[in-house]
């Protein structure tokens, strides 16, 4: 048996364990000698980076599982760049690899996606159940909290260029508070109607322990936005204005509060 072919079972064999096997490592078809990169075609590195990939991770967050899963599309023709986080252009990579695959096109990593990626065309099968244990035994952001405010997030990034109007609460238009609060409610949570109210009767955080989903307050708590992460906001500005991305840093911070 060559000595390649002896560290690809070691690799396979090691992905199966599950999230501790690959904390701090490098992507594993590397680690077996192949030449991976996220700029040349590889199934044999997609599925080894494939069986790096330790959550059904979703759109929002950012990690190691997401960088895994960046190089596991790009190496079978759907590039995307491997930064780590799950945006738009990685979703809809996404969706295009899991169509071809006749999976259905949710955006997200599910047990059949995660099983389509590891195995590749005629490759041995292999159980997620490991790293189904794995999610479920460790502390990670795919708690009901952080699922929740994902799903605001998504909603709020497919509102974006939608006209800002003073009262409204959608679908078609939205104030600042209006857009949280129907953010929130694609989420399954219904908060108070006003800036104001959301800043004052909802669970207060930290600047600096803000996460995806969280409401953040302006101004004196006047204006709030939905923040996205990396020090980006969602919101509804002002009348003759879109809802946008933009930094938060772009006005006075006031408080932030978790919905849930």
């Amino acid at each position: 048996m060559s000595n390649l072919t002896k560290s690809l079972m070691a690799v396979t064999a090691s992905a199966a364990v599950g999230f501790g096997s690959f904390a701090g490592a490098t992507a594993p078809a590397e680690a077996a000698g192949l030449r991976c990169s996220t700029t040349r075609l590889s199934t044999p590195c997609s599925k080894q980076n494939a069986r790096a990939i330790t959550t059904y991770v979703k759109y929002g967050p950012k990690g190691k599982s997401v960088k895994h899963l960046q190089r596991a599309l790009s190496q079978v023709g759907y590039r995307v760049s491997d930064t780590g986080y799950f945006g738009p252009a990685t979703r809809t990579q996404l969706k295009k690899y899991q169509a071809s695959r006749k999976l259905s096109a949710v955006g997200s990593v599910n047990s059949s996606t995660l099983h389509a990626l590891r195995v590749g065309a005629g490759a041995k099968r292999v159980s997620v159940k490991k790293a189904s244990t794995a999610r479920s035994a460790v502390t990670s952001s795919y708690s009901s909290s952080s699922s929740k405010g994902t799903r605001a997030v998504s909603f709020a990034y497919s509102q974006i260029g939608k006209p800002y109007r003073y009262g409204a609460t959608g679908p078609s238009s939205y104030d600042c508070s209006g857009l949280t609060g129907a953010a929130w409610r694609s989420a399954g949570k219904s908060i108070p109607r006003t800036s104001h109210a959301q800043l004052g009767g909802l669970k207060r955080v930290s600047k600096s322990s803000l996460k995806p989903g969280d409401i953040v307050g302006f101004h004196g708590g006047g204006h709030v936005g939905i923040y996205v992460g990396n020090g980006y906001i969602i919101h509804a500005p002002r009348t003759g204005q879109n809802v946008k991305k933009v930094p938060m840093s772009q006005m006075r911070f006031y408080s932030a509060v978790r919905p849930a």
